[in-house]
């Protein structure tokens, strides 16, 4: 009887240790700790492609790619190189065609179709007949060609066409460059974002002969964060380069202007002297924009600078297409 009692208690021992440790399996396992996510930041991860210049041109850094949607266009959603239909509407002006040279009109979309006439530089009375297309990334429009009959062009190359005197009493602009001057003087990517022209993006030179880098609207609110390094090209007196974010080296020259006391020009240039040109360049020749000049104070009549601001119309809406500085240079 002594020896069963043992044993009994052997087992129950037994049992009780199985219990403890069948506890401990069951038990639960702890939460894992939350995790706070620092804000993303958006500087390009590789270099921008650089696309190379015109004869007598600057090179032109590229942003990613933004839309190229022109006003009244149906942006395809269909399957690339399907057509389709829209309304007639113009007139737009031919952009981004160096002085002298010709927009090609061809016999369908795609720059492997044949050349069958083309436009001017300078031509503002271009129009659509509706239809578009989408091949490789790039919306073509179908266009009335001046020999008659109808082409094809690449709408990268046109922009809604609005006379210079129709832009210069146009109170919507001074509004948008106050807004524009509002966000730069805040640093506010959210409030520059929808200044910017969603369909060719707002193109920044540092120098009026140097590198127009193009912020699409989307990468437009980060310019006042990014610390990528851009090539702003050569500077027009002393001939050296510049390289750096937008905000160190191009951001303060805006804010000289816009926190300072500046004298607003309408499509024309104003400036305190200066050894190099500082005229509009050719290739926004149907691109209006608006002078921002600030003198100099006396005894240092050359440390001016002037903002030269232009604004494209998408569906009738003025926006932010370009900004360049212009200063003394030695």
């Amino acid at each position: 009887m002594k020896r069963t009692l043992i044993l009994l208690a052997a087992c129950l021992a037994v049992l009780a240790q199985s219990a403890c440790t069948l506890s401990l399996l069951r038990a639960p396992a702890p939460l894992p700790t939350p995790i706070s996510l620092s804000t993303p930041t958006a500087p390009p991860a590789t270099p921008p492609p650089t696309v190379p210049p015109a004869p007598g041109l600057p090179a032109v850094t590229l942003a990613p790619a933004a839309s190229t949607a022109l006003p009244g266009a149906v942006v395809p959603t269909a399957a690339p190189g399907v057509i389709l239909p829209g309304s007639p509407s113009g007139p737009y002006g031919v952009i981004q065609v160096a002085a002298g040279g010709t927009l090609n009109i061809r016999s369908a979309a795609g720059t492997g179709s044949s050349v069958i006439g083309t436009f001017a530089a300078t031509a503002n009375n271009v129009m659509r007949t509706g239809p578009s297309t989408n091949l490789n990334n790039a919306l073509w429009l179908q266009v009335n060609s001046l020999g008659g009959g109808t082409g094809w062009v690449d709408s990268a190359y046109l922009t809604e066409y609005v006379a210079p005197a129709a832009f210069c009493a146009d109170a919507r602009v001074t509004n948008l460059l106050a807004n524009f001057g509002n966000a730069v003087k805040s640093s506010n990517g959210g409030a520059l974002q929808p200044l910017v022209s969603p369909d060719h993006g707002m193109a920044v030179r540092l120098w009026r002969n140097g590198n127009a880098v193009i912020f699409d609207q989307a990468h437009s609110q980060w310019i006042f964060t990014s610390t990528f390094a851009h090539d702003w090209g050569a500077a027009p007196g002393s001939g050296l380069d510049t390289v750096g974010s937008i905000h160190a080296e191009v951001v303060p020259k805006w804010l000289d202007v816009l926190n300072g006391s500046y004298t607003p020009s309408c499509n024309i240039p104003q400036t305190g002297g200066a050894s190099y040109d500082t005229s509009w360049p050719a290739i926004y020749a149907n691109i209006n924009f608006y002078s921002l000049y600030k003198p100099g104070p006396a005894g240092n009549e050359n440390s001016w600078r002037t903002l030269l601001v232009g604004v494209e119309y998408v569906q009738n809406q003025p926006y932010i297409f370009s900004v360049m500085q212009l200063q003394w240079e030695p």
